[in-house]
């Protein structure tokens, strides 16, 4: 571990800060002194909307957020494109998919000053892994492989050991066969996230390629724990891509995105067993280059969800939750002050919203209207290379 020189990236303000913006820098919602890590792609991504980075990642990042929402880096932990982070139930280990060809997880330990201690890295049983989560009872890592070239595409089921350590791939679910709609992305399987029920017996799987979510029972008293249940398999209109979903603190509602007809869909869940209630856009546009859904997040209080999307809009568009009824209402969307989106994260009190703008390397700071749900820019940024994924932790526990 290295502590943070202020050679890869940088805290920054924005110079150009409208009227508005300066106000909020000196309003801002006073909380807790936080914790968080960012997780990233390192080396420079590709494409005609990718900025250059004056830093390019060097692996995770630990950074503080202070009482008045200024932010800084105290700590990187050089890692392969560590583009998601899966932390344990007593923030004390974490978990990291290195999103590269030949598939990797690794293990750190968490310490009371921010720093990461590899514990170990192990294979995830395939290609360019996406996506994490724990069991609710902290014994197996699911992790989500999307690439689908010599059939490892898939979710893989690693034990986690008494240690923290991670073992070798207990289960492998390949996914293999795409729905052939959208040419250049549904020719296979593609797995993209995986999701625990609130009560931790399934597993939710989203296969962006197939245009499904694969849904598993859990029972650790079993040699082969994740049972595929295929008659409760979620079925999307072909093209539709699912890709992420988060669940209701009551587990009653299940939300999930889609990337390429830019959708959140509202499900109810019982047992394993879905049913459709709600179907809402995240744009009006119908140009394939305003749609690509991407992250979501319900606020802590669970009165709003928030939705990604990228693609030539890059905003995050904010829904009323009807508690009661999961249904959602009353949508506005927010530019996401970069290009690509890819996640976002609450802090503790829900007062912050923190997004990854992956291609502009900007971690934006939004501050957060707890009744009305509006978001208003702080002009607070953190600069870093090609951010993926944000997490807050807890540090000493």
């Amino acid at each position: 571990m290295k502590k943070y020189l202020g050679i890869t990236a940088a805290l920054i303000f924005n110079q150009a800060a409208s009227a508005d913006e300066a106000r909020l820098l000196n309003q801002q919602p006073v909380v807790a002194e936080q914790t968080f890590l960012v997780g990233s792609w390192t080396g420079e991504a590709q494409g005609p909307r990718v900025q250059k980075a004056f830093y390019p990642s060097q692996g995770i990042y630990t950074v503080k957020l202070s009482a008045d929402g200024s932010m800084m880096p105290i700590a990187v932990t050089p890692a392969q494109s560590p583009s998601w982070l899966t932390v344990d139930a007593a923030h004390q280990r974490v978990y990291i998919v290195s999103e590269v060809d030949e598939g990797k997880v690794s293990a750190y330990h968490l310490e009371k000053n921010g720093e990461l201690t590899l514990l170990n890295t192990v294979d995830s049983s395939g290609m360019h892994p996406t996506h994490s989560a724990l069991s609710r009872d902290g014994r197996y890592l699911l992790v989500a492989n999307y690439s689908a070239t010599d059939g490892r595409s898939g979710v893989s089921a690693i034990p986690v050991q008494s240690n923290g350590h991670l073992g070798k791939t207990q289960q492998f679910f390949p996914y293999n066969q795409g729905s052939n709609k959208v040419a250049g992305r549904q020719s296979s399987g593609h797995a993209h996230s995986v999701t625990f029920s609130i009560d931790g017996h399934y597993l939710l799987a989203a296969d962006l390629g197939a245009d499904k979510i694969h849904v598993y029972q859990y029972d650790p008293k079993h040699k082969d724990p994740f049972t595929l249940l295929a008659d409760d398999t979620i079925n999307f209109p072909a093209g539709d891509g699912p890709r992420h979903s988060t669940f209701s603190a009551d587990g009653k509602f299940l939300y999930v995105t889609t990337e390429m007809s830019a959708q959140v869909k509202v499900f109810s869940f019982t047992q394993g067993k879905t049913e459709l209630l709600q179907a809402e856009k995240l744009t009006d546009s119908m140009k394939d280059g305003d749609k690509s859904g991407a992250g979501l997040a319900l606020s802590p209080d669970g009165d709003f969800l928030y939705v990604g999307n990228r693609g030539d809009k890059n905003q995050i568009v904010a829904f009323k939750v009807d508690k009661a009824t999961g249904k959602l209402s009353q949508s506005k969307a927010y530019s996401a002050g970069g290009i690509e989106p890819r996640d976002f994260s609450f802090d503790a009190s829900g007062r912050y919203l923190f997004v990854a703008n992956v291609y502009s390397n900007n971690v934006v700071e939004f501050a957060r209207d707890l009744k009305t749900g509006e978001l208003s820019p702080t002009g607070v940024t953190l600069q870093i290379g090609t951010p993926t994924h944000i997490r807050f932790v807890t540090l000493g526990k």
